[in-house]
């Protein structure tokens, strides 16, 4: 962008997300592939799990993460919880996330800072109904940013190097390659 006296004006890139992800567990049990994970803060739907572009919810991991304590035939989901730069009244750091594993709470929360965030989910037999989140779908953020920049955990924080073994290193490089390319 430039001003009318000629002079370069940089523009502020929008924050990553917060990218979490870990294993689900209601009563104990794994859930089923494609059970819905949603993050919200302060009530709002700032993000919804997905394996890659097209795949919503959790999905049976086939081999040990023994980095990230996850086991050949555990549930898990990958979430990526917009900023508030990318969709207003989401994530600022610090902010707590809460978490919906198919419509009940999760036990764990979680808080909102750029990047990666292992945290794994369990919902216990007791647990009550969520709110319901607002029927809205959350923007993905490459949408929410608007900049065409394909946000996702290799781009989280300036120098942050993000080391992601196994499974979840071949699908974090599917869904940022396939962001890219649209």
């Amino acid at each position: 962008m430039t001003s009318s006296l000629g002079i370069r004006v940089a523009q502020a890139q929008p924050s990553p997300p917060a990218t979490f992800a870990g294993t689900v567990r209601v009563n104990g049990q794994n859930v089923p592939d494609g059970t819905p994970v949603l993050a919200l803060i302060n009530g709002k739907l700032c993000g919804e799990s997905s394996r890659e572009p097209g795949q919503k919810g959790t999905w049976t991991v086939d081999q040990d993460i023994a980095d990230l304590g996850i086991h050949a035939g555990d549930s898990i989901y990958i979430v990526d919880v917009a900023s508030d730069s990318q969709t207003p009244g989401c994530g600022t750091e610090g902010a707590i996330v809460t978490f919906q594993v198919a419509g009940q709470c999760a036990g764990e929360k979680g808080l909102w800072k750029a990047g990666f965030n292992p945290l794994s989910l369990t919902v216990a037999q007791t647990a009550a109904p969520c709110p319901t989140a607002p029927a809205q779908a959350p923007a993905t953020p490459q949408e929410a940013s608007g900049d065409g920049f394909p946000w996702g955990p290799a781009a989280a924080g300036a120098g942050a190097a993000i080391v992601i073994v196994g499974l979840l290193t071949a699908v974090w490089r599917r869904r940022t390659t396939t962001g890219r390319q649209e």
